[in-house]
């Protein structure tokens, strides 16, 4: 009895400690990414991250997806001769091998991307869950399957994951996977948007504007993507431009509405800038053009591609 009570302790005692290393991985491939400290390093934070994600860190396992599905530059103090050298440039090049054999970017890898989060997702980590809803919704290391991508928004969004419920809004909305409910779109645009997500306030706004699934409240439109227009949302920002000039939902106000189109066609939102010349025009003509809100609230999303948001990220 004694020995099994020694080699049970003996057992937790490395269960710890490794715990402990794939915890110490994760958090130095965080500060690596960010370059928190020490040099950004893309490289080496990816291999940090995969000595902890082989331990099932779960939260390892997420980043690395993320990092995996959009890649990554490297930044050194000689930033100049690395941008030579990707250009081509020999002595540039061997010299960039020679201080960083390793290289100094990771690559996008959709099927390494996919892999990650889908081990992730499955120890229950929700954001790793919405990540890997998006991966099946836009097909990155797999075939589309939007039943698959419903069903681990639901799972996120079940935990009070933002992005998770924006997702699920989104197939909602348009009856992908799930059958077309814009009244079930609402909820879930209204509980993301409650927890402070940008893209949902967004869509929720453009419903409430157009009588899509709630009652039409040109006031609460306003409100809503006057919350997401706030946080840099161009489609957001536009919408709110085109109420000021149009006075709907808010008083008019000419230059209020030149303000917020300005912002969103900064951002390149070539339907903003439309407006805005037009508004510098004489007598500031302005037409009423708010489409459909189905079609506005997949714009307001990316239709799935801006579900990844690095800020679900645990790091």
């Amino acid at each position: 009895m004694k020995r099994l009570l020694a080699r049970l302790g003996s057992g937790l005692r490395r269960g710890y400690a490794a715990r402990r290393r794939a915890e110490a991985e994760f958090r130095r491939g965080a500060r690596l990414l960010r370059g928190d400290g020490v040099p950004a390093d893309p490289v080496a934070a990816a291999e940090c991250l995969i000595r902890a994600a082989e331990r099932d860190h779960a939260p390892a396992q997420h980043r690395l997806s993320l990092l995996y599905v959009q890649g990554a530059r490297g930044v050194a103090p000689a930033a100049g001769w690395l941008d030579e050298a990707r250009r081509g440039t020999d002595a540039a090049r061997a010299n960039a091998r020679l201080l960083y054999p390793r290289g100094l970017d990771v690559e996008p890898d959709a099927a390494a991307a996919f892999a990650w989060a889908r081990a992730a997702a499955r120890q229950g980590l929700a954001p790793a869950a919405a990540n890997l809803g998006m991966l099946y919704a836009r097909g990155i290391g797999c075939a589309t399957d939007y039943g698959e991508a419903a069903r681990w928004y639901r799972l996120a969004a079940a935990k009070g994951d933002a992005a998770g419920a924006l997702g699920l809004g989104i197939l909602h909305e348009n009856g992908l996977g799930v059958p077309r409910d814009a009244a079930a779109a609402a909820r879930c645009y209204a509980g993301a948007a409650a927890a402070g997500n940008p893209m949902a306030a967004t869509a929720l706004g453009l419903l409430h504007l157009n009588g899509v699934g709630v009652p039409a409240d040109p006031p609460a439109a306003a409100r809503w993507l006057a919350s997401a227009a706030g946080r840099g949302n161009a489609i957001a920002q536009h919408h709110l431009g085109l109420l000021y000039a149009e006075g709907r939902g808010v008083g008019r106000d000419l230059a209020a509405a030149r303000a917020w189109l300005r912002r969103a066609a900064s951002q390149g939102h070539r339907d903003a800038a439309a407006a805005l010349d037009r508004l510098r025009a004489p007598n500031d003509p302005i037409e009423d053009g708010m489409p459909d809100a189905a079609v506005k609230a997949q714009q307001a999303a990316g239709l799935h591609g801006g579900i990844n948001d690095r800020s679900h990220a645990a790091a």
